[in-house]
């Protein structure tokens, strides 16, 4: 999705180095993600958005999410290569447990920055009809954003927020960060993550092979194959609502595609 300008109300999302992953990696991951589920797929976030999404996604008629690379060296902890949890499942608005399409593939770490071992995880419900690609020439202040659940200014911490943009574009000044990324979100723009099974680093680390080979096929088949084995909670309860996959024709078609994605 090409902008022209901010829109008043957005999803920003700082992204950057999680459990070795940079970001063009990332993207491309994603762009495959999205080629396996029809246009659709997830990105993993660590926080909540309350209703602060339906809000904004009310009010504008749709929601757009847009992702900046984190400012800074990644830390030591970032770039350690070690095991990971791999997300199963879904938490529903009724609360029942849907497992997530075979070919979603979202990680964090193990344990949260307090030390306490992760129970839940989260992600946004993203779309887009075309190809995923970084660059923009657009910057977010965060100095003149505000949350649309609090009205207060953004947490330096704060890594994913629904947010109002307070002033216009000949008035931005102050710190930014650059736009890599902007796609639509879709009802109900994010879900509650559960059932995570633990990712050996040696796992992981052929995932990534895959996605720096450009190999399509060894990345789903890899996926596919990681998502089959038992998460340590597993429950009943499926639904191919919200992250159906394409018939298998389409799938195979892809199988020699390899993308490159770069931002400036």
């Amino acid at each position: 999705m090409t902008l022209k300008h901010l829109p008043p109300a957005f999803c920003w999302t700082k992204t950057g180095v999680e459990s070795g992953e940079d970001l063009p990696t990332i993207v491309l991951q994603k762009e495959w993600e999205r080629r396996l589920g029809g246009g659709r797929f997830l990105w993993g976030i660590s926080q909540s958005l309350g209703s602060s999404a339906q809000v904004a996604a009310h009010r504008t008629g749709s929601l757009i999410a847009l992702f900046s690379p984190t400012s800074g060296r990644p830390k030591a902890a970032d770039r350690k290569r070690e095991d990971v949890l791999l997300w199963n499942a879904w938490v529903d608005s009724a609360g029942q447990v849907r497992q997530l399409a075979p070919h979603a593939f979202i990680v964090s770490r193990t344990m949260l920055p307090s030390g306490r071992r992760r129970e839940h995880h989260y992600a946004l419900v993203c779309s887009s009809p075309t190809e995923l690609s970084i660059g923009s020439r657009l910057r977010v202040y965060p100095d003149h954003l505000r949350s649309v659940s609090t009205g207060k200014a953004l947490g330096a911490a704060q890594g994913a927020a629904v947010v109002d943009c307070i002033a216009r574009a000949g008035e931005l000044t102050g710190k930014s960060y650059p736009l890599a990324l902007a796609v639509e979100l879709e009802a109900p723009y994010f879900v509650r993550l559960t059932q995570p099974s633990v990712l050996k680093a040696r796992d992981f680390l052929e995932v990534n092979k895959a996605l720096r080979d450009g190999d399509f096929g060894s990345f789903a088949d890899l996926v596919r194959r990681l998502r089959s084995r038992p998460s340590a909670e597993r429950m009943r309860g499926f639904t191919r609502d919200l992250f159906d996959m394409p018939p298998a024709e389409s799938i195979a078609s892809f199988g020699s595609v390899a993308h490159q994605a770069n931002y400036a």
